[in-house]
């Protein structure tokens, strides 16, 4: 059975609404949705046993007590602020960005490592100011001619894949609840980074913005 469909039957029986159930996994309910209706498939081992812990099929010496008050990272406004964790993936903004500037040089690889912070928070923090933060990093990039040189051999799957994930959990972590033109020009902006397409990546941003 497709493992959307044992977490249906699995909140069915137990009377579970797809928020609660998406919330005990670190994933956002569009993305539950998608995978119980078959469009997507789960392609993080992580992911996998936290579902199947979650619908008993599986145990795991961390999910054989449950202590709520331990979960620091996902609240802990300190050291792990809720704007930079990555709903589905055990690692937050941050992790993300390293992999992605790692062996980049500087100033190139700190500008491109903030852009990633901006774009991340962007909705759960402070929107459009987030988004415009991000563009003028990306701007100083092009400018100074930065990216010019540098040739980035990355590539979407092969930073999901040292993530120990695949790029729909992240990108989906990302998106969240944002309707599907935003979602798909945020996906476009990172494929732009990635790929040091600096102006293409600007062009994405401004337009999410436009979108509000």
């Amino acid at each position: 059975m497709h493992i959307g469909r044992k977490i249906k039957k699995f909140r069915d029986e137990n009377k579970i609404s797809q928020t609660e159930f998406a919330t005990k996994i670190g994933v956002t309910q569009g993305f539950l949705s998608h995978l119980e209706n078959g469009r997507l498939n789960v392609e993080s081992p992580t992911l996998e046993k936290k579902i199947l812990v979650a619908i008993g099929e599986e145990t795991g010496p961390e999910n054989k007590v449950e202590k709520p008050e331990k979960e620091v990272p996902m609240n802990d406004n300190v050291h792990s602020p809720k704007h930079y964790m990555i709903p589905g993936c055990n690692f937050e903004c941050k992790d993300l960005s390293d992999v992605i500037v790692r062996n980049m040089p500087n100033p190139l690889g700190t500008r491109i490592w903030n852009v990633i912070k901006y774009l991340v928070r962007a909705e759960k923090k402070n929107g459009k100011e987030d988004y415009n933060k991000a563009v003028e990093y990306l701007s100083w990039i092009e400018k100074g001619n930065e990216a010019d040189e540098y040739d980035n051999e990355n590539t979407l799957d092969s930073i999901a894949n040292k993530l120990d994930t695949d790029w729909t959990t992240i990108i989906f972590g990302i998106c969240g609840e944002m309707p599907t033109k935003k979602a798909l020009l945020m996906n476009e902006t990172f494929r732009n980074i990635i790929a040091l397409k600096i102006p293409d990546a600007i062009n994405c941003v401004n337009k999410i913005i436009e979108l509000g």
